[in-house]
């Protein structure tokens, strides 16, 4: 029971710092040496109380990386590198809009590739980069064709 007690206050610690997801948290742990079992566990008893809830690590993310300017392939790379289920991933990316996400993006970063030789394929190239899919980039570069 010691052991328990120990890897549960471990997790509760990290936990009360950051969101993890099941997937991040049981690596994080089994890098620490604790027993796999008392992991489970744990990992267990905390799904149970919604303290690890990767749903709603889901949602958090993806609400908070669209708001930061990334596309929904780049988010869904980076779900899938925590371990989240696909059927998850696609559930509440397909909900979520990415134009107004590029929309805000474009006028932020606008003035930096106006004046630039090729600004327009800069412009894609940082839009691709960033994880937005081409039909987002190629609509929203023919909305605001006059300005580069």
């Amino acid at each position: 029971m010691e052991e328990y007690e120990k890897t549960l206050k471990y997790v509760l610690n990290i936990l009360n710092r950051k969101d993890y997801t099941e997937f991040e948290l049981r690596n994080k742990l089994e890098t620490k040496n604790f027993d796999a079992e008392v992991v489970s566990n744990v990992i267990s008893h905390l799904r149970n109380k919604n303290f690890i809830n990767d749903e709603r690590y889901v949602e958090n993310y993806i609400y908070f990386r669209l708001n930061a300017g990334y596309g929904k392939f780049k988010i869904r790379y980076e779900l899938k590198s925590r371990g989240i289920d696909e059927e998850l991933i696609d559930k509440h990316l397909n909900t979520a809009c990415e134009k107004e996400s590029a929309e805000r993006l474009f006028e932020s970063r606008y003035n930096s590739f106006r004046n630039k030789k090729n600004g327009k394929i800069k412009m894609f190239s940082f839009f691709e980069r960033r994880g937005y899919s081409y039909e987002t980039i190629n609509e929203l570069l023919e909305n605001k064709k006059g300005l580069i």
